[in-house]
């Protein structure tokens, strides 16, 4: 990385994270809300899938990729398993390599119309 990482979970409004992601160039998140507020931004989103269904609450638009491990028991919708196969197997290799290809040709999705709900100026 160039800059350096900053961990800044439970520090902002939703509107700060709406402002980050819009200037982020990429963002490694699971599914949750702030995945879909990026998405929203028009930051291109590696989504990592676990107990949930990508084809039910994955991101939405062009341009984001899905990690995922196809399971006889995936999805389950569980929030506790003992043996969390679908999130363990992925594996911070297949993540790098992910984040360097969409790196390595970048394209800023087109701004949604969050940005204006958001108070946001393109």
């Amino acid at each position: 990385m160039r800059t350096k990482a900053v961990n800044l979970g439970g520090r902002t409004t939703l509107r700060e994270l709406a402002c980050l992601y819009r200037q982020a160039s990429l963002l490694v998140t699971t599914d949750s809300g702030p995945m879909h507020l990026a998405a929203a931004m028009g930051t291109p989103v590696i989504a990592l899938f676990g107990p949930t269904d990508p084809a039910r609450t994955g991101p939405c638009g062009p341009g984001h990729r899905v990690i995922r491990r196809v399971l006889s028991c995936a999805p389950c919708f569980r929030k506790r398993c003992d043996l969390p196969r679908c999130m363990t197997e992925i594996s911070v290799e297949e993540v790098f390599k992910a984040v360097r290809e969409m790196l390595a040709a970048p394209k800023r999705l087109a701004m949604t119309g969050w940005t204006k709900k958001l108070g946001i100026k393109e």
